[in-house]
């Protein structure tokens, strides 16, 4: 009798281990997920607004981007990326010098982490005839979470 007993307070505390487990490990994503949301939130807010300083920060130094169109080849670290990006502000801002310039619209995101590196993909509804992804590949710095590569491409709708 008391050998049972005992293996039912084994048991039971095996089972409040785990399940603190568990549980600690869900809030952990979570954490990690409200914060990738809200790297992504501040580097969406610096493009629309064309905040260079703040849009260049998201990045990792070796980090590399894929552009959707007009650039074929891989930009390979912070030179390569930021000489391209320069060209697209100005691009997008036109000569305006009041912002928001872009109002950009994540649809159908979703943000999977895996370890200290996160993938967040996305759609853009920014040009017609067209479905734009995205795919921003995050990793976790001392500092926080930087883009270590951005894919860009689009898929014209049959």
């Amino acid at each position: 009798m008391q050998l049972k007993l005992n293996m039912t307070r084994i048991l039971a505390l095996t089972l409040v281990a785990l399940l603190s487990i568990q549980l600690s490990a869900q809030d952990k994503t979570s954490t990690e997920e409200q914060d990738v949301t809200k790297t992504l939130s501040a580097f969406i807010q610096a493009f629309d607004n064309l905040d260079w300083e703040r849009f260049r920060a998201a990045f990792a130094d070796d980090a590399t981007v894929f552009y959707p169109r007009a650039v074929p080849n891989r930009a390979d670290g912070r030179a390569e990326f930021e000489r391209t990006f320069r060209q697209v502000f100005e691009q997008i801002r036109a000569g305006r010098t009041t912002g928001p310039y872009m109002d950009i619209q994540p649809r159908a995101l979703k943000i999977q982490i895996a370890g200290d590196v996160a993938i967040v993909t996305f759609h853009l509804d920014d040009r017609p005839g067209f479905v734009n992804r995205r795919t921003i590949i995050l990793k976790k710095f001392s500092a926080g979470w930087k883009i270590i590569h951005l894919h860009a491409s689009e898929v014209a709708i049959p």
